[in-house]
Formats: C-alpha cells, sequence, structure tokens
C-alpha cells in the first residue's frame, strides 16, 4: 500500500483498495481472521499539500473469525474512518515530535512513498474486539460435556449440581468476606 507522492497530483488519488486474506495474514499474523464474504476495504483519498500528506477515507467491511465462546463462525463489522496526516521524516528523526505526540492521527513517511499500511494494520487491531463472539446472547460451550449450548439445551451442571456430597453442599453455601 505504497504510493509516490507524485502520484497523488494537485486534485488528490482517489482510493479503493481491498484488504486482502494474504495481506491481513502477514500485517496481522496473531490476528484469527480473513475478510468476510463481502470483503473488507479502504475508500477514501490521499491529498498533497507541501510536504504533508493527508489520507481520509474510510475502512469498512467484515471479517470472519471465531466465536470466543462457543467456536463457531463469527463475523465481526468493521466500519472505521481514516483521517491520517503523514509527515516527512526529518534527518535522524525516528518518531512523531513532541507536538504531535498527543495526536495519534500524524504518522511519518520516508523519502517519496507514503505507506498506508501501518496505519490501516492498526485502525484493524484497534476495532478488532478482544472476545468475538458469534451474537451477543451467546451461551457458549458446556463446561462439563464440551457441547454448544446455543444448539442444544444440556442439564450437565444440575446433574453435577444434584451429585454432590454433603459437605461440597454446605462448601458451596459457604460466603466469605472481604475485610
Amino acid at each position: 500500500m505504497l504510493f509516490k507522492i507524485k502520484e497523488i497530483g494537485d486534485t488528490g488519488l482517489s482510493l479503493d483498495l481491498p484488504v486482502t486474506a494474504p495481506w491481513l495474514a502477514s500485517q496481522c499474523p496473531d490476528l484469527d481472521a480473513v475478510p468476510a464474504a463481502g470483503g473488507l476495504r479502504v475508500r477514501g483519498q490521499l491529498l498533497a499539500t507541501g510536504d504533508d500528506v493527508f489520507l481520509r477515507g474510510n475502512l469498512r467491511g467484515g471479517l470472519d473469525t471465531t466465536c470466543s465462546r462457543c467456536l463457531e463462525k463469527a463475523r465481526v463489522a468493521i466500519d472505521v474512518a481514516l483521517l491520517v496526516t503523514f509527515r516527512p521524516k526529518s534527518e535522524g528523526q525516528d518518531a512523531v515530535d513532541e507536538e504531535d505526540e498527543d495526536d495519534l492521527d500524524v504518522a511519518l513517511y520516508d523519502g517519496d512513498e507514503v505507506d498506508l499500511a501501518p496505519e490501516i494494520r492498526d485502525q484493524i487491531l484497534l476495532a478488532f474486539p478482544l472476545k468475538p463472539l458469534c451474537r451477543e446472547d451467546c451461551l457458549g460451550l458446556c463446561s462439563v460435556c464440551g457441547g454448544d449450548r446455543n444448539q442444544i439445551a444440556c442439564s450437565c451442571e444440575e446433574r453435577q449440581a444434584q451429585s454432590r456430597t454433603p459437605m461440597a453442599t454446605v462448601l458451596g453455601k459457604l460466603k466469605l468476606q472481604k475485610n
């Protein structure tokens, strides 16, 4: 996702970039997801003003992953506004200046190209939930038999509670106080 600054032009450069499965796997190797059937796209525009390059657009679509409760397929909707200012990196500069440090939407570029990949990767990782769900009311897997409680209603926990010894039942009723 490299763009030469010379190619942006006075009126800007329109973007319509697909986020592909190979790109996602290489940029986000620990993210267990692939683009959904409808895809994931970056649409917007690059504008050059002086030495600065502005990215205005959206990252929109979906990712298919695994539900953290029941291990079935889950779709994560992504809809993120992209507003990034790319500034040229000065000699010896490795990070954004202190004045821009609080502004998360400033990135540096080196040479005559702007690389959008790190910004797009960061936005995907920020938008992706820690525990994706197939649906909000997912019941997950039974801790006893391992069955999907969304598909079958099991009574394993009830049977396990009934088969407890009298001492385990008494211990289960104890309430501990905090100091």
